[in-house]
This record gives structure tokens, C-alpha cells and sequence, in this order.
């Protein structure tokens, strides 16, 4: 089976592609704000350089409005034009780490963090949106568990800054089954939006 793999949940995505067990193509890319350009670059490459996918495996957050939006998007697009299957996965599943269990953490904005714990890449309880004091303290209740963040935190210390990678995505992907619907982002609260202010 062949494993077309994506995530643009943070500032830096990435592409990947397995096929057999094994990683035959996988790319980084910048992708500040959720921008799209650098994406499907990497998305045409791919698909050039492997061919048509069995499988279409997204990262679908939680994490860039604008990001999730696109990866969903280009995903129903794949899906109608070659058939193949859709998965979503968390995004927070697929964070770099050598251990077995971690901490995973975003920036929810509005002064919110969105924690989630992971053990065998898989989300333990739920996702939380906490203000930062409430997220050390649970932080501090596993104080040997890594702390990975999508995003850089002033606030709680000790974490180390990581992007999902897609190759992980699509090793995760490969044993869930396919969607019936179409994929959604995952959304844990409204868009932050700065509104325009009142004219005079």
C-alpha cells in the first residue's frame, strides 16, 4: 500500500510518502500563518516522484486554522481525483520523540494552551485548554515526560519546539481504517480573529 502523508498544522510542514513499510519520499517545508505556497510544491513533488496513492493520511491538528484548512482541502481533492483513501490522524501523535510517552502543546491563542497526553502514539484522555500556570502544573505531575510544543512557549519551560512529521503520519495511517466522510480539521474552539477596529 501506498501512503501519501501531509501536515500543515505549524510553521513547518512536511510531506511523506511510505510504501512496503519503508519511507520513499519526505520533504520539510516553511509554512508560516497556514500559507500554502511551499505545500503544494512538496504535495506535486511527491506525487511526481511516486505516483498515484492507495492512501491519503492528514494531519488534521489540533493547530494554524489556515493550515488545517488547506491540508483537509487538498486531501478531498486527492480523494476525488484518484480515488484513494482518506485517514485522519492528530497531529500530536506525530511529534519527533524516542520515548514512548510525552507531552504535546500548542498555543490555543487568547492566552489558552491546548495539552494533550501521548503514550504509543496514541492521545490519552482528551485534548485540554488550560491558561499556562494550570498546564505547568500538570506538566510537573510527569516531570520525566518530554515536553513537545508546536510552537514556541515563554511561559512553560522546558519544552522543546517540533513539527509533526508526516512520516509519521503515514506509519500511523497505515493500520487505521479509511474514512467514510469527508475529513474535518480539529478544531478545539473558534478562529482566533482579529477584528477591525470601529472607524470614527
Amino acid at each position: 500500500m501506498r501512503v501519501l502523508a501531509f501536515d500543515c498544522s505549524s510553521a513547518q510542514g512536511s510531506v511523506a510518502v511510505r510504501e512496503g513499510g519503508e519511507v520513499v519520499f519526505a520533504e520539510r517545508f516553511d509554512s508560516p500563518r497556514g500559507r500554502g505556497g511551499e505545500f503544494f510544491l512538496s504535495l506535486d513533488r511527491a506525487l511526481r516522484a511516486t505516483g498515484r496513492p492507495d492512501r491519503i493520511a492528514v494531519g488534521v491538528g489540533p493547530g494554524s486554522y489556515n493550515g488545517l484548512r488547506t491540508a483537509v482541502s487538498a486531501s478531498e481533492a486527492l480523494h476525488l481525483a484518484t480515488g484513494a483513501e482518506r485517514v485522519a490522524v492528530s497531529s500530536f501523535l506525530a511529534l519527533p520523540c524516542e520515548g514512548e510517552a510525552y507531552f504535546a502543546l500548542g498555543d490555543a491563542r487568547g492566552g489558552v494552551l491546548v495539552l494533550a497526553r501521548v503514550v504509543g502514539r496514541e492521545i490519552q484522555g482528551d485534548f485540554r485548554l488550560l491558561p499556562p500556570a494550570d498546564a505547568i502544573a500538570e506538566l510537573e505531575a510527569d516531570p520525566l515526560w518530554p515536553r513537545l510544543s508546536t510552537s514556541r512557549l515563554p511561559l512553560v519551560p522546558g519544552t522543546q519546539v517540533v513539527a509533526p512529521d508526516a512520516a509519521i503520519i503515514g506509519r500511523i495511517a497505515e493500520s487505521l481504517p479509511p474514512a467514510e466522510r469527508p475529513l474535518e480539521p480539529l478544531y478545539l474552539k473558534p478562529a482566533h480573529i482579529t477584528t477591525p477596529r470601529a472607524r470614527g
